[in-house]
């Protein structure tokens, strides 16, 4: 009986040491029905968002909009106050920006693959194309919530760690590294306000904490499946 009483107290000691009993594909496929679930999201095949985007630092505040088309086709478009447009976008093969000036430059290299696997529609649902590896790293508090650590190694070998909800698996934070002229910067995303929009459990504010400062977008109009023409996404002519 010896054996027998020594594992149920090594499973007690680990249970009560809090170790986690899922594996990091099983809480992000958690994360995913918890979202709506994987039909659901199939059936989006486009997006349109508006919102506002404020810097509590400065007190500077703008209009950001957001279009986005299955497969992989994605524009930005901000107008900060006291600064102009900016405009980011990626056709599907090129990703480009263009400044309030009007000059446009075209990304390359790690810059290039980070805006495409941002620009891919419903990402969340090819998880394992994106990133061939993920591991669970245990749970730490986000604010007021336990949430399961997951680090999500992309081809590139970037890291991306993503906090779910151990309750409701909402995704609660994500800390990204993206390649910049200045060398690689950390961003720091919270989700929160999460509201059902067409069957989809979709976060309307975020707060992103960046090397410049804090940012806050707040969601006020989000439209699925609405036509948007290619064309928009092309790369503009200088």
């Amino acid at each position: 009986m010896r054996p027998i009483l020594l594992l149920a107290s090594l499973v007690f000691a680990a249970a009560a040491a809090g170790q986690p009993s899922l594996t990091a594909a099983q809480v992000i496929e958690k994360s995913i029905a918890a979202t709506g679930g994987r039909q659901a999201i199939k059936k989006i095949s486009s997006s349109y968002a508006k919102g506002l985007m404020e810097f509590p630092a400065s007190g500077a505040h703008g209009i950001i909009e957001r279009y986005a088309k299955a497969p992989d086709k994605q524009l930005t478009v901000t107008n900060l106050e006291g600064v102009g447009e900016t405009r980011q976008g990626f056709d599907g093969r090129v990703a480009w920006n263009q400044d309030p000036s009007g000059q446009v430059t075209e990304l390359s290299g790690t810059a290039l693959e980070d805006f495409k696997r941002g620009a891919s529609f419903n990402a969340v649902l090819n998880w394992r194309t994106q990133y061939p590896k993920a591991e669970l790293a245990g749970k730490q508090p986000v604010g007021e919530r336990e949430a399961y650590v997951i680090k999500l190694t992309a081809v590139s070998g970037k890291v991306t760690t993503r906090y779910y909800d151990v309750r409701s698996f909402l995704l609660l934070r994500e800390t990204s590294i993206y390649d910049t002229p200045q060398g690689d910067m950390v961003i720091v995303a919270t989700f929160s306000d999460y509201r059902d929009i067409d069957g989809i459990q979709t976060p309307l504010r975020i707060r992103q904490l960046m090397p410049v400062g804090e940012i806050i977008f707040t969601t006020t109009e989000l439209k699925n499946n609405v036509p948007i023409d290619d064309a928009k996404f092309s790369k503009p002519v200088k």
